[in-house]
C-alpha cells in the first residue's frame, strides 16, 4: 500500500469526511482535491478501504489495524458527544 494512503487512513478529518461526519468536511475536502487531483487516485483507495468488510486484507499489521479502528471510534465518539 503506498504511503499516501496510509496517510489518508490515519487522518482524523480525512476519516470523519469519509464517513460524512459534517458537510463542512466535504467540502473543505472536495477543495483539496480540486487542487491536488494527482492524490485522489490514493484518497479513493482509502475511502474503500474505510468502508470495506472488516474481513478485507490491508497492509496493516494487527496492532496498526486495531489502533486505526480505536481511532475512528473515538472520533466518532467524541464528535457525538459534541453534538
Amino acid at each position: 500500500m503506498y504511503s499516501k494512503v496510509k496517510d489518508f487512513l490515519t487522518d482524523d478529518d480525512f476519516i470523519n469526511y469519509v464517513l460524512g461526519v459534517t458537510p463542512q468536511l466535504a467540502s473543505q475536502w472536495e477543495c483539496y482535491f480540486k487542487k491536488h487531483p494527482e492524490e485522489m487516485a490514493d484518497a479513493e483507495e482509502a475511502k474503500a478501504i474505510l468502508l470495506a468488510p472488516a474481513n478485507v486484507a490491508c497492509d496493516f499489521s494487527i496492532v496498526e489495524n486495531k489502533i486505526l479502528k480505536d481511532r475512528i471510534i473515538s472520533s466518532i465518539k467524541d464528535f457525538s458527544d459534541i453534538l
